[in-house]
């Protein structure tokens, strides 16, 4: 009777010790989860930023040199013509 009380106790100390290291283990893995999507967050807050001061930056040199820009943009279209042409065959 004494062992079997003795089993008894040892695999509830195993199930609790399992149960408190899975709980342990749950809450690391989602606090690093809400620190990669902060730093994720973060990471495409700054290249919006990017994207939009170059977008910025782009308009206005087009604007200050339109014959430059419209030269570049019928460049790019034979370019992207010529791709989309020798993709199809």
């Amino acid at each position: 009777m004494a062992a079997s009380k003795k089993n008894s106790k040892t695999k509830r100390d195993i199930e609790e010790t399992i149960y408190d290291t899975t709980e342990a283990l749950q809450n690391k893995a989602e606090e690093t989860y809400d620190v990669l999507l902060d730093r994720l967050k973060y990471e495409r807050d700054g290249l919006e930023r990017e994207l939009k001061h170059e977008y910025r930056n782009a308009r206005r040199y087009v604007r200050a040199h339109p014959e430059q820009g419209l030269g570049i943009a019928f460049v790019a279209g034979l370019l992207v013509g010529a791709l989309l042409t020798r993709g199809g065959k």
